[in-house]
């Protein structure tokens, strides 16, 4: 495990007063922080680097504070079925490289890193298996696009809170 520290002389310290500790391990395994030590998690849509999810959200569970909120951004796998233009599907799902050269190909092709396809129960149905209370959810589209032109969503988001 490698440990970062930003110091006085970061952006985040001079500009806006935080000093910042990242530390780069694995979400899947228990991480060096205490039980409940966080009163709020920003989870960007990073599920699709993880083969399964479930422990990623068990750990969230663990480290979070009761009442603290898990806000978390869930890529939908739509973007997994289509090709580079957006305008045929190409993909079965699961999107799962690991199990298909073809797709490992094709995230190689883009320079894309290993990516995985997950499911609504995963992805939500994870969160609540994990013990957590859903209170929002939305939709989102993507950033450009074929998809985004047709306003396709192609993400969810969540916010949900540890009882």
């Amino acid at each position: 495990m490698r440990i970062l520290k930003f110091k006085q002389s970061s952006w985040w310290r001079s500009e806006r007063g935080y000093d910042i500790t990242a530390i780069q391990g694995d979400v899947t395994k228990r991480l060096p922080f205490a039980d409940e030590a966080f009163d709020l998690i920003v989870h960007p849509v990073a599920n699709v680097y993880f083969a399964q999810v479930q422990p990623v959200w068990q750990e969230a569970f663990r480290v979070l504070k009761h009442g603290g909120a898990l806000w978390a951004g869930l890529d939908n796998s739509i973007n997994f079925l289509v090709d580079g233009a957006e305008e045929r599907i190409i993909n079965a799902l699961p999107f799962d490289p690991l199990k298909n050269p073809d797709q490992m190909a094709q995230l190689q092709a883009d320079d894309s890193g290993v990516q995985f396809s997950h499911g609504i129960d995963e992805q939500i149905g994870g969160q609540l298996k994990a013990g957590f209370q859903l209170l929002d959810v939305y939709d989102d589209i993507n950033s450009s696009g074929r998809l985004a032109k047709l306003n396709i969503p192609t993400f969810w988001v969540t916010r949900a809170v540890k009882p």
